[in-house]
């Protein structure tokens, strides 16, 4: 089907200026064809005049955990679930995650094929959902960071047996545990757990088979070690300093700062006292690593830990908002969200409106930006080329 989108303002997530005037011609799933002025609607089977609205891409979540629903404890719903429930939850989530705006996600732990299997059915257009890019299990030591999602392996070797086992199942990429967290009883967010041998393990063995490696790092030493070691993403560097900061910018390593989330756990008493109390303290860390990654000019993709406790798909655009106050302007979150974080995510096809492309697009009513909170209301979200209704 030929579908005509004209006669709007386009964001295309390349330039830094609004295009008026603009047309799309989407050919079944992609874009044919884009450009300015008059366009010849006779041949088209779905015309849609948009004007004075404006078209953007779809939306990209580079760290999402599909399993969980965003409620105060989300694991104590699914931790006797089977397989086949969790891949039924998980897409439960990843509708409401679409209809957010929200077109592709990298899903980065998920226990044993449940995500993977998801992802292989939207793959095959049995079922409509947002493009998946799944690590499955996350590899993280004996009893370490949200373990019940992961795949535990100690010493060299079996960190290294763990990352072929879990990318011999269809990872998209491997996902490592580098640090404690906040929402794992018993651990603090700044200590070390995977070392660095042991990291480099897994980045030696997803990198020949050309898969990028994402590290949950919070703590300062964790950070330097996944550096170290290679890693493609750093997720969260609540501790990162600016030597670990310019290590980032000078190896192009990508952050994945997941701001939202630390300060819904730091606020929200319905969480366990001991994750409340380690939420509150890394909040104000957090937010002034952004603010330094920013001027440095570290390479942000945009990512919300979005599922995990307190914080449901909606909380997505808080993200955008909080990268603004950091020093980002809208149109740097918009590239973040978009261009940038498919090159984080290593897709080629994907998170910029031009020829070629998946038609993967929002159409909203204002200028979003003008205010970025306008991308919480009312929108028109296509995906492959199909309006979700």
């Amino acid at each position: 089907m030929k579908t005509i989108i004209y006669n709007c303002f386009l964001i295309d997530g390349i330039c830094t200026e609004v295009q008026e005037n603009a047309y799309l011609v989407i050919d079944n799933e992609k874009i044919k064809e884009i450009g300015i002025g008059e366009i010849d609607l006779s041949e088209a089977d779905q015309v849609v005049d948009a004007k004075g609205k404006y078209l953007l891409p779809g939306l990209i979540d580079c760290h999402v955990h599909l399993v969980w629903d965003g409620s105060e404890d989300p694991q104590k719903k699914i931790h006797y679930l089977d397989e086949s429930t969790l891949a039924l939850q998980a897409y439960s989530n990843a509708i409401a995650t679409l209809k957010e705006g929200i077109t592709t996600v990298r899903d980065v732990a998920s226990p044993k094929k449940s995500v993977l299997n998801l992802r292989n059915v939207i793959n095959s257009k049995m079922l409509l959902g947002p493009t998946i890019i799944a690590s499955g299990p996350a590899i993280c030591m004996t009893g370490g960071h949200v373990h019940y999602l992961g795949k535990e392996a100690d010493g060299v070797d079996n960190v290294r047996k763990a990352t072929r086992e879990v990318m011999k199942d269809g990872a998209d990429l491997v996902k490592v545990m580098a640090t404690g967290g906040i929402y794992t009883f018993g651990e603090e967010p700044g200590s070390p757990q995977l070392n660095t041998e042991e990291l480099k393990a897994a980045v030696e063995e997803a990198h020949k088979k050309n898969k990028k490696v994402a590290a949950h790092a919070e703590g300062l030493l964790g950070i330097k070690n996944c550096l170290e070691a290679g890693v493609d993403t750093i997720e969260h560097a609540i501790y990162a300093d600016d030597e670990a900061l310019e290590m980032m910018k000078e190896k192009g390593t990508f952050l994945v700062p997941t701001m939202v989330v630390m300060k819904r756990l730091a606020t929200d008493d319905r969480i366990p006292e001991w994750a409340l109390e380690k939420a509150k303290h890394v909040v104000e860390p957090h937010q002034q690593m952004l603010e330094k990654a920013v001027k440095l000019g570290v390479k942000i993709a945009t990512g919300t830990d979005c599922g995990s406790p307190v914080t449901p798909p909606k909380y997505y655009h808080d993200e955008l908002l909080i990268m603004e106050k950091a020093g980002m302007s809208p149109m740097e979150v918009i590239h973040a969200s978009t261009r940038i974080a498919s090159e984080c995510l290593g897709l080629e096809d994907r998170g910029v409106l031009t020829n070629g492309m998946y038609a993967d697009l929002l159409i909203i009513d204002k200028n979003p930006l003008e205010n970025l909170e306008i991308l919480k209301e009312q929108k028109q979200v296509m995906k492959n080329g199909l309006f979700v209704h």
